[in-house]
C-alpha cells in the first residue's frame, strides 16, 4: 500500500470528503551517517494522519506527550490541538470519535480494560471510555504535567512534576491518598516517574533524585534511596521497571541502577542515565540515554553489548521486536537497529524539528507500528 496522508480536521469536519497529500520534508539536521541507504527498508509507510491546523515551521521542534494505544479494532491517541482521537487503523485511519480537550493531552495514555486514563493540559486527570469517548470522571490535579498513570487492584496511581504521588479509586476518581515531597529540585526537566506497585508498596522517582517507597494503602513513606549523584538535573523521571527480583531505574543525568527488590541494594550501575524506562528483552535490556545513545546491556551485570548514537535529539522509550530495537528521536528520525549487532538497518526522516517525542505502539498481529510525531502527524508503518 503506497503511503498517503489524511487531514484529520478535514475528515471530522467535512465528513466523507477526504483529502490526500504526501507529506515530505527537505529540512535536514545533524547526520552522523551521510549517504546511508537501507539495504532492505524496514519501515513501509501505510498512511499518515495530520491533526494540526497550522503548518509546523522549519526547525520548529513540536512536542506531543501522548502515545498511540490499541484497543480491539481501534487506535487511540491524543494531541495538543485535537484532544483525544479514536480511529480505525485498518480502514486507512477512518475516525471513530474525537473528544476535544482544552489545551489537548499532556501525558501518556494508560488503558485498563475499556477505559483510558491520561492528564489533560487543562490540569485534570481523565477517565474516558475507549468505546464511546464519554468522560467517566475527571480529577482536578491542578498540574498538567503528570506521569503515565498505572492501574492496579482498582487503584489508579500517578506522579506530578512537582513530586506529588497520588492514588485514586479507578472507577470513581475519588482521592484515596497523596504523598508530597517536602523539598523538590531547584532545576528540573519536564516529566514525572510512572509509579510501580505490587498492591502492598508503591515506588516512584522524584525530581530531587530519590526513589521513594510508600505504603499502597495509605501513601505513608516507608523508605527512600538517593540515586542522582550530579547536581544539574537530579530528576528520576523514568518509570520503574521490575523484572524478577530487580528494579531497573535510570536517573536523568546520572546512572542506570539495578536495585534489589526489597531493600533497594544497588546490584550494579552504569554511567548512563535517561528519562525513559528501560525495555527488557530476555536476558538483556535496552536503555535510551539522555545524550541520545542507545545501549544494549547484559541484564545481570550491566555489561555493554553494543551502543548506537542517534543523529540528535532525545530518544523515545525503545520498542523491541524479534529482530530490531525501534526508537524515535525527538528531532528527526525513526530508527530500526539490528537487535543482535547494534547496526542501523533503516531510518525514516520526518523532517528536522518534527521527530518523535512520544511513545509508540506495535500491533504484533499485523506487524504494524504506530508513532506520533512532534508535528502531531500519526504514522502507520508496516515493519518488514
Amino acid at each position: 500500500m503506497e503511503g498517503h496522508a489524511v487531514s484529520l480536521m478535514k475528515k471530522t469536519l467535512a465528513l466523507p470528503i477526504l483529502t490526500f497529500a504526501v507529506l515530505a520534508s527537505s529540512c535536514a539536521g545533524p547526520n552522523l551517517r551521510p549517504g546511508f541507504q537501507a539495504a532492505q527498508p524496514v519501515f513501509q509507510r501505510e498512511w499518515t494522519i495530520s491533526t494540526r491546523t497550522r503548518e509546523t515551521l522549519a526547525g520548529e521542534r513540536g512536542v506531543e506527550y501522548s502515545n498511540p494505544v490499541l484497543w480491539e479494532n481501534t487506535l487511540l491517541f491524543g494531541t495538543s490541538e485535537a484532544g483525544l482521537v479514536a480511529l480505525y487503523p485498518t480502514l486507512g485511519g477512518q475516525v471513530r470519535w474525537v473528544l476535544p480537550i482544552r489545551g489537548g493531552i499532556a501525558s501518556e495514555i494508560a488503558r485498563e480494560g475499556n477505559d483510558l486514563f491520561f492528564g489533560g493540559a487543562d490540569g485534570f486527570l481523565y477517565s474516558v471510555s475507549a468505546e464511546t469517548g464519554r468522560v467517566n470522571w475527571r480529577y482536578d490535579v491542578k498540574n498538567p504535567k503528570i506521569s503515565k498513570p498505572i492501574v492496579h487492584s482498582g487503584r489508579l496511581l500517578f506522579t506530578t512534576s512537582d513530586d506529588v504521588i497520588s492514588a485514586l479509586e479507578a472507577g470513581t476518581g475519588r482521592l484515596l491518598w497523596n504523598y508530597k515531597r517536602k523539598a523538590g529540585a531547584p532545576a528540573t526537566i519536564h516529566g514525572a516517574s510512572q509509579p510501580w506497585t505490587d498492591g502492598k508498596q508503591v515506588l516512584a522517582g522524584t525530581s530531587d533524585g530519590y526513589v521513594v517507597v510508600l505504603g499502597a494503602s495509605d501513601g505513608r513513606l516507608l523508605s527512600e534511596k538517593r540515586l542522582a549523584s550530579k547536581s544539574k538535573f537530579t530528576d528520576v523521571d523514568a518509570g520503574i521497571i521490575q523484572d524478577g527480583q530487580v528494579f531497573y531505574v535510570p536517573s536523568y543525568d546520572g546512572d542506570l541502577y539495578a536495585l534489589r527488590r526489597g531493600n533497594l541494594e544497588t546490584l550494579w550501575r552504569i554511567d548512563a542515565g535517561g528519562s525513559r524506562s528501560v525495555a527488557i528483552d530476555g536476558d538483556r535490556l535496552v536503555l535510551a540515554s539522555s545524550d541520545g545513545t542507545i545501549y544494549m546491556l547484559q541484564k545481570s551485570s550491566g555489561k555493554i553489548l553494543w551502543k548506537f548514537a542517534m543523529d540528535g535529539g532525545t530518544p523515545t522509550v525503545p520498542l523491541v521486536t524479534d529482530k530490531y530495537v525501534i526508537v524515535g528521536s525527538s528531532y528527526q528520525y525513526l530508527y530500526a537497529i539490528d537487535k543482535a549487532s547494534g547496526e542501523l538497518r533503516d531510518r525514516w526522516n520526518v523532517g528536522y524539528g518534527s521527530g518523535f517525542p512520544g511513545g509508540m505502539a506495535l500491533d504484533p498481529t499485523r506487524n504494524v507500528l504506530y508513532a506520533l510525531s512532534g508535528a502531531a502527524n500519526l504514522y502507520s508503518f508496516k515493519i518488514r
